[in-house]
Formats: structure tokens, C-alpha cells, sequence
């Protein structure tokens, strides 16, 4: 067995995962996808190594990339909790040594409890006897107080294998599915607090989000100078580089300007899935996911929500259904989205009316969408559409339409009989 070295003017972060543990025989294919997005997360911090080891990472960078690597960590989907830890070789001597090091800047006001792990069961203390030693040991050194209850200081020791890992700090994670495993969704975003919100717990559980936006602006060029570019960015932090789709309103305001105002939320939202759909279909994506409660606005009462969703040849996923508007914006907070969702923005929903019916009728949404030739106006929507690529901070546009034609080449081609 090779001897235990820590590495020189390194730091040591180790990783845990929570609902991947219980995939099954399936939990080797969660781990490398977790592993590929830590990886693509610490990407470009120096002296990068991340290792898989005992149903948990490793992750070593430079000191001086410390903080930074735990900040990026905080974002990645699929990590449960993270810490910077000493390692010490397996004795308690060497365990003691460490531990003191680690509390030695503890002051003497602060009151501490040990808590002790042993999954190596060859080490010759079980995990109570271990806490209980060294707790007195640490008393006896740095005159420390104890509450086992509510102290100031935790100080962990974990017994693995050749090693033992000693930290005082127990960072939680996101926790959830790395971004990736779950598929891709098309993911429609508007400017608000909601749908920024929604496109994080579609990320939480394994999604890889590509989002579609109706816009108001004569041109696509507005929306790259809008808060919508710094929304798809900041979600960006915790899925990589990302897809944004632009399909001009203004085809669908002109064709529909007699329509009643009372019926506007209702058909707009229909074509709005009606052009989502058309893209699944181009694209490959499974599912479309909104912002979408129920019940918080007169749009989303469950009957406007079955005239929406009627005749649907997708699912459309919200997983925003059952929460109240103040989780959201805490939600919103956390995510890093709310202050800029508050900044002016003039979205198509700004200038739909706000006073739909509480309980549209199927029929009378299909007969308006044949009325104003809903099908083949979404058509010409998707061909005059835009997509721009965020990688970081750069931001790059092309057509659409050459967007589904690439996709279109990279399928194979039927053979027919």
C-alpha cells in the first residue's frame, strides 16, 4: 500500500454526494457525470486534481484557489455537502496533532464537541471512544469548553481506509442530480422572478435547460443588451455554457389584433407552447418546463392551465406548481436571480392583457387558434428566429434555421425498405 502524503501548498476538499448513493447499479454512471461536472466546474483553477474515492471525491487545487473552489462547488447540482480537510495518517497521535491545529485559533469563549466517523473498522478506536479522547485531549491542550448540543465548534474526524480527515467546516451543497442526466428540456424564460427560479429546480433535478423567449424589440440585438442575457448568465453559473432561443412577437401581434382582450393570456400562452412544441420536435428535447403556479395569477387557474396545455403532444413540466410567491423570491435569492429579475424590462406579457377569463373554454381556445392560423404563424415564427450561445461572458448569435439544419444533418438517415 503506498504510504499517505499530502500534497505540498495544497488544499484538500472533500466531496460528498447524497441521492446518488442510492441509485443502485446504476450509481457508477451518476458519479461520473457528478465527477464531469465538478471538473468542468474547477475548470482553469491551477494544480486541478479530482479523484473518486470511497463513495466520495477528492478535489486539490493550489492554496491560493481555496476559496474559489468552494464557491464554485456551492453551485454544482449533485454535490450534498463539502469541506477542506487536513489528512493525517492513521494513529491517534498523528489524529490529536491535527486536530489542534486545526482548533488552534478557536478562542478560549468558544465552547466545541468532536464528532467522529469511523468506516475503517481495522483502526483500533470506535468512533465514541475516539469523540470521547479526543475531546478531553483537546481540553486538556487548548482549554476549550464542551456542548454537545449547541456548540460554536464542530471539529469532524473522519476514519477512511489509510487516512484520517479532520475539518471543522460542513458546507451544504445544492444537493440534487447532476445537471445532464435527466435529459434536456426547452425551458421557456420570461424576465420575471418565476421562470429563472423554475429553470434552477429543473437544473436540481438532472436538466439541462435550453431556454426560449418571446420578444418585443424590433430585433434580437435589444434582448443581448437586457437583463434576460443576465438571467440565462447567472443560471449559467451552475450549468456551464447555455442555449438561448429569440422568437419575435410581433408575427403574432400583428395576426391577432382583434382578438378579445379577455381571451389574450390564454391563446398567447397556447402559441407560445404551440412554437415550443414545433422545436422539441426539431431539437430532440422531451419536455418543455415553465415558471408556471397554480393559481397565482388569473392565466394559471387549473382550468386556463388544461386549455393551455390541450392538445399538447409534449409534456410541459413546472416545477413551481405548489409554491407560494414568497418562496419563490427566497428561492429567487438564493439562486442569485431576484435583483435582476426586479430590473425594467418590457416583455410580450407585459402588453397581453391582464384581465383573461378565470375559466376558458378548450373550444373556444382551439377555434381562435384556427381563426388566426396559429399553426402556420408559429411555423414562420421559428423560421425567423435566433439563437445565441453563452460561454461565459461571450455571447454569439446565428439563425435559427441554421441551428435545425445542423441538427437536422447530425441524424441518421431512415433506410426504408
Amino acid at each position: 500500500m503506498r504510504p499517505f502524503e499530502r500534497p505540498k501548498l495544497s488544499s484538500r476538499i472533500v466531496v460528498h454526494y447524497g441521492e446518488i448513493g442510492i441509485k443502485g447499479a446504476n450509481r457508477p454512471v451518476f458519479e461520473k457525470s457528478l465527477e464531469r461536472s465538478i471538473r468542468h466546474s474547477l475548470k482553469g483553477l491551477p494544480d486541478l486534481k479530482v479523484s473518486r474515492e470511497h463513495q466520495r471525491f477528492f478535489v486539490t487545487v493550489d492554496d491560493g484557489s481555496l476559496l474559489e473552489a468552494k464557491a464554485r462547488l456551492a453551485r454544482v447540482f449533485g454535490v450534498m455537502w463539502y469541506a477542506h480537510v487536513e489528512e493525517t495518517p492513521l494513529s491517534y497521535p498523528n489524529i490529536l496533532e491535527t486536530a489542534l491545529r486545526v482548533l488552534a485559533d478557536t478562542e478560549k469563549s468558544k465552547t466545541f464537541r468532536v464528532s467522529a466517523r469511523r468506516s475503517e473498522k481495522s483502526f483500533e478506536m470506535g468512533s465514541q471512544d475516539l469523540a470521547r479522547k479526543l475531546g478531553e485531549d483537546i481540553i486538556s491542550s487548548l482549554g476549550l469548553k464542551v456542548n454537545l448540543s449547541q456548540p460554536d465548534v464542530t471539529l469532524f474526524v473522519d476514519i477512511i481506509w489509510d487516512r484520517a480527515l479532520v475539518y471543522r467546516e460542513h458546507v451544504k451543497g445544492p444537493g440534487g442530480l447532476p445537471v445532464g442526466v435527466s435529459g434536456r428540456v426547452l425551458h421557456l424564460l420570461s424576465g420575471g422572478i418565476d421562470s429563472p427560479v423554475a429553470a434552477w429546480l429543473m437544473m436540481k433535478r438532472g436538466c439541462r435547460p435550453t431556454y426560449l423567449h418571446f420578444y418585443l424589440a424590433p430585433g434580437p440585438q435589444a434582448v443581448l443588451q437586457s437583463k434576460v442575457i443576465e438571467l440565462v448568465q447567472s443560471l449559467g453559473r451552475y450549468a456551464g455554457d447555455s442555449e438561448l432561443i429569440l422568437i419575435p412577437f410581433s408575427p403574432y401581434q400583428l395576426a391577432t389584433t382583434d382578438m378579445p382582450p379577455e381571451f389574450e393570456p390564454i391563446v398567447f400562452r397556447r402559441f407560445v407552447r404551440m412554437v415550443a412544441e414545433l422545436l422539441c420536435a426539431d431539437l430532440g428535447y422531451p419536455a418543455i418546463s415553465t415558471g408556471d403556479n397554480l393559481a397565482q395569477v388569473a392565466s394559471q387557474t387549473l382550468q386556463n392551465l388544461v386549455c393551455i396545455d390541450s392538445g399538447s403532444t409534449v409534456p410541459t413540466l413546472r416545477p413551481l406548481l405548489s409554491y407560494d410567491k414568497e418562496e419563490i423570491v427566497q428561492l429567487a435569492k438564493v439562486v442569485g436571480t431576484y435583483e435582476t429579475s426586479l430590473k425594467e424590462y418590457k416583455d410580450c406579457c407585459s402588453i397581453v392583457s391582464k384581465h383573461p377569463r378565470t375559466r376558458m373554454k378548450v373550444k373556444d381556445v382551439d377555434e381562435a387558434c384556427l381563426h388566426f392560423g396559429l399553426d402556420e404563424l408559429a411555423r414562420r415564427c421559428v423560421s425567423l428566429g435566433d439563437v445565441v450561445t453563452l460561454t461565459g461572458d461571450q455571447t454569439s448569435v446565428k439563425p435559427l434555421a441554421k441551428l435545425l439544419e445542423e441538427v437536422a444533418g447530425e441524424r441518421p438517415t431512415q433506410l426504408t425498405n
